[in-house]
């Protein structure tokens, strides 16, 4: 057997290992990494790491069925589901900042527009923590955010006009125009 068939009959059994074990255990390898963390993974791989290592120095073992081989599927398959677990983390961070980020620019420019809404659309926002909020989003925001002229921004700036004014004659928020100037300075 080549090294590539090798590789993918390996990664199989990890997969087929972790199917059955979930079915038996349901999800407990991510639940508990939701309630502790990092650390719940690195006492699982510990703990198997701890295995192997008395299994290589030929220590007596009670539990016969085990070998080496499965005790590193075993390590292996716990080094991806940490890797998932991770990877879903980030996830989320980078669906939080982005609907934060949604929240806090779209509630500038609500604030500004009047309070007739019909012409706008609304938009749901999912947060894990506080469950669906839904956001109006202005006409003039709906059909498409124009990029700001940041020449203009400056040019404005540097005739000495305020971050507000400025703001709202370019129709974004302050914080938006506090950026440009950071940048361009």
């Amino acid at each position: 057997m080549d090294n590539l068939a090798q590789h993918k009959l390996l990664l199989q059994q990890i997969h087929d290992t972790y199917i059955k074990k979930n079915h038996d255990y349901g999800d407990s390898f991510s639940r508990s990494f939701k309630k502790y963390g990092l650390v719940v993974a690195m006492v699982r791989m510990e703990d198997k790491w701890n295995r192997l290592d008395n299994m290589a120095s030929g220590a007596e073992q009670k539990v016969a069925d085990e070998t080496i081989r499965d005790t590193l599927l075993d390590l292996a398959g716990y080094c991806v589901m940490t890797m998932m677990e991770l990877d879903r983390q980030k996830d989320n961070a980078n669906q939080k900042a982005f609907e934060e980020q949604v929240r806090t620019e779209y509630a500038d420019v609500s604030a500004k527009e009047d309070n007739t809404l019909d012409d706008g659309e609304k938009i749901v926002l999912h947060d894990e923590e506080k469950g669906d909020m839904e956001v109006n989003v202005p006409e003039k925001v709906a059909k498409a955010k124009k990029p700001i002229d940041e020449g203009k921004v400056m040019a404005l700036y540097r005739a000495k006009w305020s971050q507000k004014k400025i703001a709202d004659e370019m129709g974004c928020s302050q914080s938006k125009i506090c950026q440009i100037i950071k940048a361009n300075r």
